[in-house]
Parts: C-alpha cells; structure tokens; sequence
C-alpha cells in the first residue's frame, strides 16, 4: 500500500474512550504518524529440567503514537492543542487545565487498499507532549506525542461519518512568518532557531481483568526551550548568567491576517547562557534556556491565541 495515498483523521471524543456514533472527522496535514501499539509477550520464568520455553506471559499494552507536521493550525490542530493544553478553546484562547472530558479524541489512520481499505482506529487519546522547532529557512515542525487506551481495526468506514478537508489550508508557517513581540527584556532580538518541549507527563493506569489501560492519569505540566540569537551585545550573554525571573516569551505565528497564533509565557526563568564560536567562518550566537512557570495574570503557565489579527 503506498504511503502517499494514507489519511489521518482526528475527532473529539464527548465520552473518554468512545468514538462518536457519527463521527466528523477532521483530516490533518501530517507528515507521517509514527509509533506501534506495544503488546509484549515475555518467556515464562519458570524453570524447566530441558532448558527450553514451553510457555509466555502477557505485559500490559501501550498505545504510543507521534504526529509529526508542519507548522499549521486548522480545526484537526486544534483538537491537538486542546489535548495538550487539557481545557477547550474559551473565546479563541487556550490555558493550561485538567480536563478529559472533550479533550480526549479518536485517531482514525486510513490505509488505501483498493476495493479494501485497512482501519486503524485509536480511542481514548491525550497528547503527552509536544516539541516545537523553528529554524531560519524551513517551515516550522511540531510533533505530538499521544497515549491511547485502544486500538481497533476495520475494514470499512464508521457508518454516517464525514471527513472534512483541512480548513483553514493556508501554507505553513516559517520563522519569516513570526513576530517577536518580547524576548526576555532582550532589544530587538535576531532570533535564529527556537527549541521549545511542553509536557503532561501522562501515566498509564491498569487493573486487574484487562492488559490495556483503563484511564490515563495527568502528571505535572512542563514547558521548557531553548533560543538562539545573533550575539549583538555582551548583555545578550551577561544579563542570564545569573538566573533571571519573571521574564516573557511572546511571539506571533502566520503570514495571514485574522489566522495567526500568538503563543505567550508571562513568566520564565531564563538561564544557562552559552555563547557559541563556529570557527574562522560563521557569526556568534548566544544559546539560553528558559522554563514557562505559572503566570497569575493569565492563570496559566502558557498561553495560545489563535485567529489574532
């Protein structure tokens, strides 16, 4: 089966686990979805006079999955970002919460096949987490990470369900497309390549009578990066390296007016700044690391804006 005629589809789950009856499932702009249900079977540790296995024990199943794309935000993307965030969209804006109910979502992988085409259908999905990667030059590349508590297969269609395009389609994002509206007190940043990893820390939950999870259980939320900018000024260096606080991380993603992202942290921690050197030929720039902590203004850690003018 050629991979370039696969389809990806995501859709809210209004019950934890549960694929709607007559699903709308959202296509997604994915690269490639990666990942394999992990279903171990190990040798029995008994001890046999031959040497030899005679039998297997079941381990509990996982269901880990990565979607990896461009930088875009269309409805698919948004039922992402909702997972992460573990709170719906209020008035277009995102805020990190502790909310399954109508974050979780069905991952539906659709394999052409000719007159018979495969199914794979993951229930129960939380994004774990997410890395985030700009570099001067190339689109922007997100990836997210998932957990499910099943897997099913098919060889047909959900009965009544509808598959709507990417909407909006616009082209993806790079970093020509992104504003800086404030680096950590930094004048006129020239930023040139940002790393950024959020976190969940989801944990897996089993009970006797079943080797698939029944419930995935949230850990501590964590939003950490790391910025690269032209090293312009020795305080671009000298101001983090003592550890700096209460600092803000703003940026604006698209090209396209009423579309764009606003992606803010109103607190961080800024430290460990390295300034690199690239030999007789390149330019310097200075590496920090910053950590996104809770911001009582916005009552959340992070914040995203999406539809911004």
């Amino acid at each position: 089966m050629d991979s370039a005629n696969k389809q990806t589809a995501v859709i809210t789950e209004a019950t934890v686990g549960t694929t709607p009856a007559t699903p709308a499932f959202l296509l997604t702009r994915d690269i490639r979805v990666s990942g394999a249900p992990q279903r171990p079977n190990t040798r029995s540790p008994e001890r046999r006079p031959d040497r030899q296995a005679a039998s297997m024990v079941q381990g509990v199943a996982t269901y880990p999955k990565q979607i990896e794309m461009p930088w875009v935000r269309d409805a698919a993307s948004d039922v992402l970002w909702a997972s992460l965030f573990c709170s719906p969209w209020v008035s277009n804006v995102l805020k990190v919460g502790s909310v399954r109910s109508g974050t979780t979502f069905t991952l539906e992988e659709k394999y052409e096949g000719g007159a018979t085409d495969p199914y794979r259908r993951l229930t129960g999905c939380m994004v774990d987490n997410v890395s985030i990667a700009f570099q001067n030059g190339n689109p922007g590349q997100i990836t997210f990470s998932l957990l499910a508590l099943g897997e099913t297969t098919a060889t047909t269609a959900i009965a009544s369900s509808t598959y709507a395009a990417p909407t909006p389609a616009y082209d993806p994002s790079t970093p020509a497309d992104i504003v800086v509206n404030s680096l950590f007190g930094l004048a006129s940043p020239k930023v040139r390549s940002l790393q950024l990893q959020i976190s969940n820390n989801l944990q897996q939950q089993y009970a006797f009578g079943s080797a698939d999870p029944f419930a995935i259980g949230l850990g501590e939320f964590n939003v950490q990066g790391v910025v690269e900018v032209y090293f312009n000024a020795l305080a671009d260096y000298s101001a983090f390296v003592v550890k700096q606080t209460g600092q803000t991380f703003d940026i604006t993603i698209g090209a396209t007016m009423n579309f764009k992202d606003r992606l803010v942290l109103g607190n961080c921690d800024v430290f460990n700044p390295n300034v690199d050197d690239p030999g007789q030929t390149g330019v310097h720039a200075v590496t920090l690391n910053f950590l996104g902590k809770y911001y009582a203004t916005d009552a959340s850690a992070m914040k995203l804006t999406r539809n911004v003018p």
